[in-house]
């Protein structure tokens, strides 16, 4: 958190590295950092992160839907989004 290393504090109008291994590139990368997004928010730090960038929330449901099947990556995403359940804001974006 303190130096940003996902860039969820950097400005809109860059391209953060957290979109960049979410939303394009190699399958998995895009499992490891979904198991990192995971691991993070367990401690409530780690959320408190994670949902500096506005649209994570939207990205991961939309990874969620996507994916067919029990994959580690659906319970990677979905597990995180439980986690970040825990705040009113993600919980109204997922409603």
């Amino acid at each position: 958190m303190h130096f940003d290393l996902l860039d969820c504090n950097a400005e809109q109008r860059q391209r953060k590295i957290i979109d960049k291994l979410l939303l394009g590139g190699d399958r998995r990368v895009l499992e490891y950092t979904m198991t990192f997004i995971n691991a993070l928010g367990n401690e409530c730090l780690g959320r408190s992160y994670l949902l500096q960038k506005p649209d994570l929330v939207e990205t991961l449901v939309r990874i969620l839907k996507d994916e067919q099947g029990d994959t580690h990556l659906r319970q990677n995403a979905l597990g995180a989004l439980q986690k970040f359940s825990l705040r009113r804001k993600p919980q109204t974006i997922m409603i």
